[in-house]
C-alpha cells in the first residue's frame, strides 16, 4: 500500500450477501474513492445469526481473495452488525456531591451509574456500540449545553447507550480471526446505514431512518445528529420471498425470480408476471406483498411511537435497503405511516457506478472509518499547533502561566463549542 494514502475496508455481512468494500484517501484528505466493491451470496446467516459457520467463512473468504491484492493483503477491517444480539435502551439518571464546579469526571460517573442501571452485574457482557447523553440539567429543570464548569451539587441527564452481546460479537469475530483478518472497528448496523444515506440536515431536523433489508427491519431514530433510539425486528425481503413461495406454489428459487421481476418492473402486458409456463397476475402477487409490508409498518410505527419522538420527526421517514426496491413497498408505507416518506440512495462515492439501496450499510462503514481518520489527524495538528505556540512563543517564565492559561481557554472553548459538531458533510463535499 502507498504511504500517501489511507486505506480503509468495510464489511456488511447481510442475511443474504456479504458486501466487501475498498477505499483510499489521499493523506491530506483532499481525494477519495473506492478501489474495489466484491459481493458475495452466501446461505451462513439466518434472521443475522450465524447459522452455517464454514458456509459464511467460506463466503467472507471468497469476497476478501476478490478483493484483495499481493500488495495490498487484508489483515484488517471494520464490520456492521445488527439483529437479536442488539439493544437499546434511554435511563434518566442522577448523581448528587456537595456544591462544586462541575467536571469532566462527574460526567463519567454518569455514565457509569447509567451502564449500572442498564446492565447490573453484566456489564462485561455487553459492548457499548453507540452512547448519547442529552437533556443535561444542573440544580434544576433548566436543560444545560455544556455542564463542566457549572458550579452545582446535582447533576442530572438522559443517558442512551447502544449495545450488543459480547458472546454475538465473538461469533463473528473467531469467523474472521479464522481467516487471519482483524477487526478495527465494529459499528450498529442502522447506524451505518444512516451514515451512508442521510444528509446533515435529515439528521438535525429529527428522521426515522429505516433500512428495510433481506432479513430484517432496522429503525434508527436521529434528533440534532444524535442518536436517540435504535430497534430491530427479523423482517424482510426474506420474508416476502417465503410468503410468494407457499402461496403460490413455487419453489423459493421460483419466488426470488418474481420478486426480483417485480422489482424491474417485468411485467407482460396483460398485467402479468411470467414464471415458467405460468402467468401470474401481477395483482396477486402485490396483494401478497402489500399483506407481509402491512407487517413492516406496525412496526415501524410502533418503534416510533416507543421511542417517544414521533412528534420531533419533520423529516419523517427515509426508508433505504434492498427491499425498497420492490414496486409498492415505499407507497404502502407512506399511505400507512402518516409521515412524509422518501427512498434514498447511498451517499455517491467516486468508483461506485451503479449504487443500490443495499449498499447503504457498507457504504456508511467506509465513510465513518474516513471521518475518524479525518478527526484525528486535525486532533494531532491542533495538538502540535498548541505545543510549537507553547514551545516556541513563551520564552519568558514570567508570561508562561498566563499564556498557558490563555491556550487552555481556547482548548477548553473550542473542545466545548465544537464538541460533536465537525462538518462530514461539507467536507465530503470538497472532496469532489
Amino acid at each position: 500500500m502507498r504511504d500517501d494514502v489511507i486505506r480503509k475496508v468495510a464489511l456488511d455481512i447481510g442475511n443474504n450477501t456479504i458486501k466487501l468494500l475498498i477505499g483510499e484517501m489521499s493523506s491530506d484528505f483532499t481525494k477519495i474513492a473506492i478501489t474495489d466493491y466484491v459481493k458475495v451470496k452466501h446461505a451462513g446467516l439466518r434472521k443475522s445469526e450465524i447459522y452455517d459457520i464454514n458456509a459464511l467463512s467460506e463466503a467472507i473468504r471468497t469476497a476478501i481473495s476478490k478483493a484483495e491484492s499481493v500488495e495490498s493483503p487484508i489483515t484488517k477491517l471494520s464490520l456492521a452488525l445488527g439483529g437479536p444480539g442488539v439493544g437499546s435502551t434511554t435511563v434518566n439518571v442522577k448523581i448528587s456531591f456537595p456544591e462544586k464546579e462541575i467536571e469532566e469526571s462527574d460526567m463519567d460517573k454518569l455514565l457509569r451509574k447509567a451502564k449500572r442501571q442498564i446492565f447490573g452485574e453484566n456489564e462485561d457482557k455487553f459492548k457499548i456500540l453507540y452512547k448519547e447523553v442529552y437533556n443535561k440539567k444542573v440544580d434544576g429543570p433548566n436543560i444545560i449545553k455544556q455542564p463542566i464548569g457549572m458550579v452545582g451539587k446535582e447533576l442530572q441527564a438522559d443517558v442512551h447507550f447502544v449495545y450488543v452481546e459480547e458472546a454475538y460479537v465473538k461469533k463473528f469475530r473467531e469467523v474472521l480471526y479464522g481467516l487471519g483478518v482483524d477487526i478495527d472497528k465494529i459499528y450498529l448496523d442502522s447506524y451505518a446505514s444512516a451514515k451512508g444515506t442521510l444528509d446533515e440536515e435529515t439528521r438535525k431536523m429529527g428522521v426515522a431512518h429505516v433500512d428495510i433489508g433481506y432479513g430484517s427491519t432496522n429503525v434508527i431514530i436521529m434528533k440534532n445528529g444524535k442518536v436517540l433510539y435504535a430497534k430491530t425486528k427479523p423482517l424482510g425481503e426474506l420474508h416476502y420471498v417465503s410468503d410468494l413461495s407457499i402461496i403460490l406454489k413455487v419453489p423459493r428459487e421460483g419466488a426470488e425470480e418474481i420478486l426480483l421481476k417485480l422489482k424491474n418492473k417485468e411485467f407482460e402486458s396483460d398485467e402479468t408476471i411470467k414464471y415458467g409456463t405460468k402467468k401470474i397476475p401481477l395483482k396477486s402477487i402485490k396483494d401478497i406483498i402489500a399483506a407481509r409490508t402491512d407487517d413492516i409498518i406496525e412496526f415501524i410505527n410502533a418503534t416510533i411511537d416507543e421511542s417517544g419522538f414521533n412528534g420531533l420527526l419533520a423529516r419523517g421517514i427515509v426508508l433505504t435497503g434492498g427491499a425498497v426496491d420492490i414496486d409498492g413497498v415505499a407507497e404502502q408505507v407512506s399511505n400507512r405511516s402518516g409521515y412524509l416518506v422518501r427512498k434514498m440512495l447511498p451517499i455517491p462515492l467516486k468508483g461506485i457506478k451503479n449504487s443500490f439501496y443495499s449498499d447503504a450499510a457498507v457504504v456508511g462503514i467506509f465513510l465513518e472509518d474516513m471521518e475518524r481518520e479525518y478527526k484525528k489527524s486535525t486532533e494531532r495538528t491542533k495538538e502540535e499547533s498548541i505545543q510549537v505556540t507553547r514551545r516556541d512563543v513563551v520564552r519568558d517564565d514570567s508570561v508562561k502561566e498566563e499564556v498557558d492559561d490563555f491556550l487552555e481557554t481556547i482548548d477548553d472553548g473550542e473542545s466545548k463549542e465544537k464538541e460533536g459538531k465537525f462538518d462530514f458533510f461539507r467536507w465530503l463535499k470538497e472532496l469532489f
